[in-house]
This record gives structure tokens, sequence and C-alpha cells, in this order.
């Protein structure tokens, strides 16, 4: 088989399931830890009744990343290959296989961040510049990236392309499954760089399934993990009750364009997340 190339690999996981099936690897795998890279700003922005205060040299903090040197991408490799041949991987499942919770897949698409979480970007920066989330939190949902101070604010970090230490929620189109796929991609696990054109395009993940969200009325799952990432629990709670129209007004703002059929405040079924091991 091919030498992967992978952008992204949570290796810990990846290790723990070869051990599980008895495929060989290294215990000792040379991965080296970048130093978390920051950006530094100052000024002050009001959102909507809030004065959240950006002193000169505050930092956003980004994803960590990590190197990986030829012969660990060949190990990589080879791990994934004892996986298949095992097999304890799932290649290309299609309709006449049955998903279940924690089987190892992997899948080819077209990828591309949702909604969910372009507007959790915007709330995780917008909950690291406040100096408290106490009062009137619905404010948090009324406050515009059309304003001239927000956006400076914001465009630091959509701007450099760069992705931040939060989960992000990718929607993988062109797949072998009949239904939704959606990719949990949990952060601080990139190679080299973490950011947003990586993560979207033609790729393969290796992950484990881990919601099946079934058609009809219950077929729904909260997008609030992705949407208010380390939000205190009750504000999130809070926050969920009225955020799927606040979410399709803040997407409008941006300048991209999203399918009318996109991951909101909540997933519709039947679909499936996976939460990646690798993409590659």
């Amino acid at each position: 088989m091919a030498l992967r190339n992978p952008i992204y690999l949570d290796a810990d996981t990846l290790l723990a399931h070869a051990e599980y099936n008895d495929v060989p690897f290294p215990h000792e795998a040379e991965i080296v830890e970048k130093a978390v890279r920051k950006r530094s700003g100052g000024g002050k922005i009001g959102i909507s009744g809030f004065g959240a205060n950006l002193a000169a040299g505050s930092d956003v903090e980004l994803q960590s990343t990590y190197t990986l040197a030829p012969k660990e991408k060949a190990t990589v490799s080879k791990v994934i290959d004892g996986l298949i041949q095992r097999p304890a991987v799932t290649v290309c499942p299609d309709e006449t296989h049955a998903l279940s919770k924690d089987l190892v897949v992997e899948l080819n698409g077209q990828t591309r961040i949702t909604a969910a979480s372009l507007v959790g970007k915007m709330f995780y920066v917008m909950r690291m510049l406040m100096d408290s989330t106490e009062g009137d939190i619905g404010a948090v949902l009324e406050m515009s990236a059309e304003d001239e101070e927000v956006s400076q604010a914001l465009k630091r970090v959509y701007l450099q392309n760069e992705l931040l230490p939060v989960p992000i929620l990718l929607e993988l189109k062109g797949s072998s499954l009949p239904i939704q796929v959606y990719v949990n991609v949990r952060p601080d696990h990139f190679i080299d760089q973490a950011s947003a054109d990586r993560v979207e395009g033609d790729l393969r993940v290796l992950g484990s399934v881990r919601q099946l969200i079934p058609a009809g009325n219950e077929g729904y799952f909260s997008s609030e993990e992705w949407l208010l990432h380390g939000w205190e629990h009750m504000l999130r709670r809070t926050l969920m009750a009225s955020a799927a129209e606040q979410v399709k007004e803040l997407v409008e703002q941006l300048p991209v364009d999203l399918p009318s059929e996109d991951v909101y405040a909540y997933i519709s079924g039947p679909a499936v997340i996976v939460d990646a091991i690798a993409i590659y």
C-alpha cells in the first residue's frame, strides 16, 4: 500500500488500537511537540453592551502542532495497514455494513468545516476576550461581525487561517455511506500546521464511530460541543435554547457560501459522527 502522509494524527489512540489488535508498533514514538503559537494585539471592543478588554500583548492561543519525521510516517502507515489487514478497520463501509458505536472505519470524501464550527470559533474568541460571562449572557448572541471593533478582533484569527484549540466538526460528502457523515476533529493533533484549508478537500479519514443519529423525530444531536466549546454547562444550556436562528444570522455575516442545509444548533439524522484518529 502507498505511504500515507497524515495531516492529523491522534497517535495515542492509533497505537491503543494497534496494541488491542496485536499489531506491531514502536513503544517510543519520536513525535516532537512544537510550542503553542500565539498572536498579540491590543485595544478594547464593545459587544452589544459588553466591555471586553484586550490589553496590549494579550495572547490568542492557537492549536499546538507536531512534527512527524519520514521514519515515523512510515511507521504510521504500517500500523494502519496492519489494522486493515486484521481486519480491525472497516474500509469504505456502505449500506451493506451495520455501523455500531466504536467501530473503526476508513472513509473517503470531500470535507468542509460546518457552520457550527465557524460560529463556534467566533464564540470562543468572544469568550476569551470577555472579563466575565455573568449577567446578560443573551447579549453575546447579539454581537455583529460587521461592527468595526469586533471585526478587527476577529480578523486576527479568521484572516490568519489558523485553528483555535477547540474541536472542529467537518462534513464529509461523497463517502460510501448512504447517510450524512460528520467528523469530529479534536484539537492539538495536527502535523506541522493547524490551518483551516488543510482540513477541507479530498481526504481520507480513519476514525471510530462516536454517534449514530437516527432518522425521524428523534433524529437530532446537539452541536453545542463545537458551537460553545469551553462555556460553562448552564450557560451552554441557556444559550442553546435560542441558538439556531442566532447562529444562522451570524453565519450570514461571514463572507462564505454555505449549503442551506448546514449544521447550526443541531445535527439532523440519519447521520453518523466519527471521531478522527488520522486524516490523510
